[in-house]
């Protein structure tokens, strides 16, 4: 924690390959674990998991926030998440009609195939991404 950090929140960091995304303190982080959506506050026990594409939420000063992030990693600790992830973005990065138009060309892929079709969980990924993206921005 550090000398500046409310003892009521978590030390939130979002960082992709480009850059550092975000670097804050939260009351409360939600995000999208391969296993299902998990919530941490401060005084969690520690854990790694993978991230799928999805929709990160957090509160910062009170307000809520959105971001939309594809697949990586979540360290959590008692006072601190670290999120690793191939892209991290907020409403103000993304197109919305090139999401809904991605949206809408990967539904119709995925229509034309079974889940034993090679090709399914990349599509399935983009998808969700797709989704993710349009949901940040539906607010």
């Amino acid at each position: 924690m550090s000398d500046t950090q409310d003892p009521g929140s978590l030390s939130l960091q979002i960082v992709t390959p480009h850059k550092a995304v975000l670097e804050t303190d939260v009351s409360i982080v939600t995000l999208p674990g391969s296993d299902g959506v998990f919530g941490v506050m401060p005084g969690h026990s520690p854990f790694i998991t993978t991230l799928r594409p999805g929709v990160l939420e957090f509160e910062e000063g009170g307000m809520p926030r959105r971001m939309a992030v594809s697949a990586g990693i979540v360290e959590v600790t008692q006072d601190r998440v670290i999120v690793l992830s191939r892209t991290c973005e907020s409403r103000d990065d993304i197109d919305v009609e090139r999401a809904t138009r991605a949206k809408e060309r990967l539904e119709t892929e995925l229509a034309g195939k079974t889940h034993a079709d090679e090709s399914w969980d990349r599509l399935e990924i983009k998808l969700n991404r797709a989704i993710a993206r349009l949901d940040v921005c539906s607010l």
